[in-house]
């Protein structure tokens, strides 16, 4: 990579090849990042897979979508309901609880990390959010924005992608009213800013790039709220490299943000449902969100953010499928999607298949 300066070679990694011209020899690590919206489990959607001898079977309705799922080299989902499953009584709205069999379906869709801290995590209170993490590291697969003590609270999440630390972290608006127990306020991470900044920093010393992921928003807006845009701006002048965020249900476009420094940061403001019962069209539609994450010695960059629509299919309240959106007879609908997502910017790529 070619960089055109005034400063000398003496620069680390740098050798020169003219007055002003630097070659950088510092070796280029990336990674391939995706994200999807939100798994929210309702009674209408654990009743459709349940099978004969009781257990729930969630896998098939999604094998359609796992192919673009598995060649990423990281997998962030949100998982929007508790899985405290059949033992704390299953439920769907509006107090939820999914039934152990989602655990799996998480795994078969590759995630490497969820997010629970969401407005649904304490409907089964304590026990939920306990018996969901256990579920989860039951099958290896690390979570955000949930604890289960104080040192859980205060542990950094970092990652290791081809070579690059990943540091993340998630927060949410609220719980329905639902107030974590006393003495176990360690058990969500609320968007309080002033905590947001002070986790920003810490997590900054341990790591490459800092990724952060936010459940807030008007619920079934297309876009997002200016006070939501503003503090996402703020979270990213932090120092934040990327934005991820849900609670909407419905898809609002990306915006890439540029800081004061240069950086630029995308901001997903709301990744919609992945799959859900949810009836309405846009509630309907979500999407696998990739962003390709690439490091040049200490310098960090996103260069380039792809969105695939998805579906979920249904005949009413039954027989629930997931599948890119292209796969639907419904061009209008896709060509609609394609310039709601770039309504802030066309520097984002929507593509009917990620390869």
């Amino acid at each position: 990579m070619l960089f055109v300066s005034t400063i000398t070679a003496a620069s680390t990694g740098l050798s020169s090849i003219g007055a002003n011209n630097l070659i950088d020899w510092s070796p280029i690590k990336s990674f391939n990042f995706r994200a999807t919206g939100d798994i929210l489990v309702h009674d209408y959607l654990y009743e459709d897979v349940q099978q004969e001898d009781g257990s729930y079977e969630f896998k098939s309705r999604v094998e359609s979508i796992e192919p673009y799922l598995k060649d990423a080299d990281f997998v962030y989902i949100n998982q929007e309901t508790p899985i405290g499953g059949e033992e704390l009584g299953l439920s769907g709205y509006p107090t939820f609880n999914a039934p152990t069999e989602v655990a799996d379906l998480l795994e078969y869709l590759q995630a490497d990390v969820v997010n629970l801290a969401n407005n649904h995590i304490l409907d089964r209170s304590t026990e939920g959010v306990l018996k969901t993490i256990e579920r989860l590291q039951e099958r290896g697969i690390d979570y955000i924005g949930a604890n289960i003590s104080e040192g859980d609270r205060n542990r950094q999440r970092v990652f290791n992608v081809n070579g690059i630390k990943v540091g993340m972290n998630g927060y949410t608006y609220g719980t329905n009213g639902i107030e974590t127990p006393p003495g176990q306020g360690y058990l969500v991470n609320y968007d309080y800013f002033d905590l947001i900044l002070e986790d920003i920093e810490k997590l900054k010393e341990v790591s490459d790039v800092q990724i952060i992921s936010m459940h807030r928003g008007v619920e079934y807006a297309d876009f997002p709220e200016e006070i939501d845009r503003s503090m996402y701006e703020q979270i990213a002048e932090a120092g934040i490299d990327l934005i991820i965020a849900s609670h909407p249900h419905t898809l609002q476009p990306v915006d890439i943000y540029t800081t004061s420094d240069g950086r630029e940061v995308p901001i997903a403001y709301s990744m919609s449902n992945f799959f859900s019962a949810q009836q309405s069209l846009n509630t309907k539609i979500g999407g696998i969100f990739e962003f390709e994450v690439k490091k040049i010695g200490t310098t960090l960059m996103v260069p380039k953010v792809r969105f695939m629509p998805t579906y979920v299919r249904s005949n009413e309240y039954t027989n629930f499928y997931l599948m890119p959106l292209k796969d639907v007879d419904m061009p209008d609908v896709y060509k609609d999607v394609e310039s709601h997502m770039k309504s802030y910017t066309d520097k984002i790529e929507v593509v009917p298949y990620l390869k």
